[in-house]
């Protein structure tokens, strides 16, 4: 579905990370899902077809929200559309949106890799911070949500992150999905065979 998907110049081309992440929402029927950093909306669109009984799309782009719309009406219609708001808004801004789940690709390339990422999707990488993980921290620092969904490549450290994740309120996540993916060349000198596996994490509230 992702190749199909309209997309604007600067707008995040759905990947196989978010097609991953994408692919766990078969669960969120009945349920409020935010979407953040949609990009072109393949996993708003994956939570709508699973029926969610309403979605969020959140983006900092307005192009990303356009697109998302447009995506959403062509491939699965007016009825779909309905149950779907945008929220032009940052990281910062999540906790107004109350769902049930927030899924989210966030950058996860750390600083270290940026110098070979090429400067016209630049702003769609830069985010992770040293260790990859700053753009995962502002999510769980900010949403109200109850569980999140999150990608994470094992190229990242994540045992050395933990801790500061779970004293942001969160028990330890469990792994909801995995792959073997292949990753953008500008992983190269972290990941010299581009291939590695990716994890969907899902974080929830402690009961």
């Amino acid at each position: 579905m992702g190749r199909s998907l309209v997309t604007s110049p600067g707008v995040h081309r759905p990947s196989t990370f978010s097609a991953l992440l994408a692919s766990t929402l078969g669960d969120t029927g009945g349920r409020v899902v935010v979407d953040a950093g949609c990009g072109a909306g393949l996993v708003t669109l994956a939570a709508l077809a699973a029926g969610a009984e309403h979605v969020v799309a959140q983006d900092t782009d307005p192009a990303s929200l356009a697109d998302t719309a447009a995506n959403v009406e062509s491939v699965l219609g007016v009825e779909a559309r309905s149950r779907l708001t945008f929220w032009e808004a940052d990281w910062r801004l999540l906790a107004p949106m109350h769902a049930d789940v927030l899924a989210v690709n966030p950058p996860q390339r750390p600083a270290e890799v940026l110098a070979d990422v090429d400067a016209e999707v630049l702003h769609l990488h830069d985010g992770g911070g040293r260790d990859g993980f700053d753009g995962l921290r502002l999510v769980l620092a900010h949403t109200s949500a109850s569980t999140v969904r999150t990608t994470a490549t094992s190229v990242l450290d994540l045992p050395a992150a933990l801790r500061g994740l779970l004293e942001l309120g969160w028990d330890e996540p469990r792994v909801f999905g995995s792959a073997e993916l292949e990753h953008d060349p500008a992983w190269r000198r972290l990941l010299p065979g581009l291939r590695a596996r990716v994890d969907v994490l899902e974080f929830s509230r402690p009961a």
